[in-house]
């Protein structure tokens, strides 16, 4: 059997650890009960591959295809974002702007919050999307989408943290309307939709308007106008998103989501953006393009790996963008260094999907091995944009903080020292949870071999920091114990550990 990975551009050999891309993503949906998943591969200038994987609708049975359009969650916020620096390059708006020049009526707390700030995250207004009542399903006026937020005060002095909130770019996409005299779709339609040529993509609120034949009448649905019209060949249709239950989710609304999570696209149509994004196609100077991309400072000097909701986790060149609604979730990865230009997007029809970027760096290590993660038997691995101790750090406060326990924390490096020997950083802790881990050995004893859970962060010999932790999935298979408990456990870890490497400030 071959099991030769790729080694850069032009190598047809697709394989990582000896598994096809298709074998990853098929793998992934069979664990994870995906309905459906659209990848995109970009090699600059180049989309190499665009794959539709399963149902878009599991009652029509409608295949998802290169023109499926899925809800993108936050990569909406990269759309955004753009549409923010090109109105710059227009002249409308300096990022130290005052939201309160553009926007009226906003509560006094957040007047000062600039332009910049809302686009950093650093602002500390409230998210609308995590206040008590809030749905995703309803509709609602922008004023009272704020009113959902009962206390308006910052969640911290604006400039001095960094916490993602639906909220910042929510009034993003008022001050774009307020200052373009357009709607927001209407200015994203023509100064990026148009622009780049993106015949998938539209916004939420015109599903009902593409043409196609889902809702014909037939029953069972079938499709029969592409036997007299070619333009419903390979039609572009909407995914049904799909809850962690497997049910179908209800519509995301259009004033819940607009400039935050509001955009739908194909995974070819985001990788087709994504290649707009390397020039001056999308925002026109280079200092811009910089600003965007790049670590941003906050005025109490600490470094935020990330800006616009990119993060950017320590590999050279890399930033990723994850999105997150009700039904759908989102993934996209850009390898920029020159000599990789390699971007994976990945968009799928089941909710909560935390941990696509480690879907997405397998695959990506398919086409170049040099991108891979650290691999280790039964563990996870995800790069750290900060150093070994830092990511410890964050990690210890986050389990403590969910009633976690830290049963010991081993620094290795250290202990090499004391009998004259060299590692590299590395780190481990021992954690758990005294009920749930006593649950698992009642049902099988000889897990205890591999409790507590360890999680592990090491310095590679680039300088690169990765996290590893315990798959509880694996240890279950491996004592044939029960799924929904470990899935419990994974889930949480998962998201522990994630947000251990994310640019968001733990308090």
């Amino acid at each position: 059997m071959n099991t030769r990975s790729g080694s850069g551009r032009g190598d047809f050999h697709t394989l990582y650890q000896g598994h096809s891309v298709d074998d990853l993503i098929i793998e992934y949906m069979e664990e994870n009960n995906i309905p459906g998943m659209s990848l995109a591969i970009v090699q600059a200038p180049y989309i190499t591959r665009v794959i539709g994987y399963g149902l878009a609708n599991t009652e029509k049975k409608l295949l998802v295809s290169p023109h499926t359009l899925f809800p993108v969650g936050q990569l909406t916020h990269a759309f955004t974002a753009v549409a923010i620096m090109q109105l710059l390059e227009e002249g409308k708006l300096q990022l130290e702007d005052p939201i309160s020049a553009s926007i009226s009526s906003l509560p006094q707390e957040w007047q000062a919050v600039t332009i910049g700030q809302l686009l950093t995250h650093s602002s500390g207004i409230p998210d609308y999307s995590e206040c008590e009542g809030f749905s995703y399903h309803k509709d609602y006026h922008p004023e009272e989408i704020f009113n959902l937020i009962k206390d308006p005060n910052l969640l911290f002095t604006s400039g001095t943290k960094m916490k993602p909130s639906a909220s910042n770019y929510y009034l993003l996409g008022i001050i774009i309307e307020n200052l373009s005299g357009m709607s927001y779709e209407a200015y994203v339609t023509k100064n990026q939709i148009e622009r780049v040529g993106l015949k998938c993509t539209s916004f939420i609120k015109n599903t009902s308007s593409i043409a196609n034949e889902v809702n014909n009448g037939t029953t069972p649905f079938k499709h029969s106008e592409f036997l007299h019209n070619p333009s419903y060949i390979d039609p572009i249709e909407a995914a049904v998103g799909y809850t962690a239950d497997n049910k179908a989710a209800p519509e995301l609304t259009w004033t819940t989501t607009f400039a935050h999570s509001g955009i739908m696209a194909s995974a070819e149509n985001i990788s087709r953006w994504d290649i707009g994004l390397a020039g001056s196609i999308l925002i026109k100077e280079a200092e811009h393009r910089d600003f965007l991309y790049q670590c941003i400072t906050l005025n109490n000097n600490i470094v935020i790996p990330g800006n616009a909701s990119w993060l950017f986790p320590g590999h050279p060149g890399l930033m990723e963008i994850k999105g997150n609604v009700p039904g759908f979730s989102a993934f996209l990865s850009r390898f920029t260094a020159p000599d990789e230009l390699l971007c994976v997007t990945l968009l799928a029809n089941k909710e909560n999907l935390f941990d696509l970027d480690i879907l997405a760096r397998k695959i990506a290590a398919a086409f170049n091995i040099k991108l891979a993660a650290p691999e280790g038997s039964g563990s996870q691995t995800l790069q750290s944009p900060y150093s070994v101790s830092q990511t410890i750090e964050r990690i210890t406060d986050m389990i403590t903080q969910k009633g976690g326990k830290i049963f010991a924390h081993i620094d290795h490096s250290s202990e090499a020292q004391r009998v004259n020997q060299t590692l590299p950083p590395t780190e481990v802790l021992i954690i758990g949870n005294p009920e749930k881990g006593t649950a698992l050995m009642q049902e099988n004893a000889a897990v205890a071999l591999d409790l507590p859970l360890r999680i592990m962060v090491t310095e590679d010999k680039r300088g690169q920091v990765w996290l590893s932790f315990t798959d509880p999935i694996q240890l279950g298979k491996k004592y044939h114990l029960q799924d929904q408990q470990l899935k419990q456990i994974a889930s949480t870890l998962l998201i522990l550990c994630e947000k251990a490497v994310s640019a968001q400030s733990i308090p």
